[in-house]
């Protein structure tokens, strides 16, 4: 299993850890737009993660 687990890593690469903060971000910052109920609230959405990066 472990040498899959290479495989995979190699190809695919690997992230470091803030690339994978990063990422965890942007799924948040589109979850949030996704649930935003106006325009308003669309634009404070984005200031707010915005500054986070």
């Amino acid at each position: 299993m472990k040498q899959l687990g290479s495989i995979f890593g190699s190809v695919f690469g690997r992230m470091d850890s803030d690339t994978a903060a990063r990422k965890e971000i942007y799924r948040e910052w589109d979850r949030q737009r996704r649930n935003a109920m106006s325009p308003t609230d669309l634009a404070e959405i984005d200031a707010i993660f915005s500054r986070a990066l």
